[in-house]
């Protein structure tokens, strides 16, 4: 059974060249800076996940980088194509045909979904940030997409961090 499940927007992401396509834009260095933040407070706090399912983005998978590194031990990455700019039911739905993971997960992904997942976990309406991050404890058994087998227990903005 998941013991925890924590929600993340990619760090934020550069526009210096408006000629790449979105799904290529890199992190900025402010977006290196607070993924590189987030991955240590999470590891201090006891929060990081072992397992992160990605989207396939440039971005999320350099927040997923950073992310590691400033997390001690080993994590797997698995990017998703259809993360990339997916609604939360699109999420849940691509989640709910795999197998609910006994380790600690991310999810990490883009806005407006991600903003649209911490509502649906934590029934609160949030302005979800790049870089932000929600950790839910599991409360209860039953379905792990399910929000009544979830606890609200941060929500961690890199801009707190600086």
């Amino acid at each position: 059974m998941l013991p925890r499940l924590l929600l993340m927007r990619h760090a934020k992401s550069s526009w210096a060249d408006r000629t790449q396509r979105d799904h290529e834009r890199p992190l900025n260095k402010r977006g290196e800076r607070a993924a590189t933040a987030v991955g240590e407070v999470l590891y201090a706090r006891g929060f990081a996940p072992d397992v992160i399912w990605s989207s396939d983005a440039t971005r999320t998978r350099l927040t997923a980088l950073r992310l590691i590194r400033a997390i001690p031990g080993a994590q797997q990455i698995e990017y998703i194509s259809g993360f990339y700019h997916a609604s939360a039911q699109n999420v849940l739905s691509i989640c709910d045909d795999r197998v609910e993971p006994d380790q600690p997960l991310m999810l990490l992904g883009h806005n407006p979904g991600w903003g649209e997942l911490h509502h649906h976990f934590t029934g609160h309406y949030h302005d979800y940030p790049t870089g932000a991050c929600t950790v839910l404890e599991r409360k209860a058994e039953g379905h792990w997409l399910s929000p009544a087998s979830w606890k609200f227990i941060d929500l961690i903005l890199p801009r707190e961090l600086e």
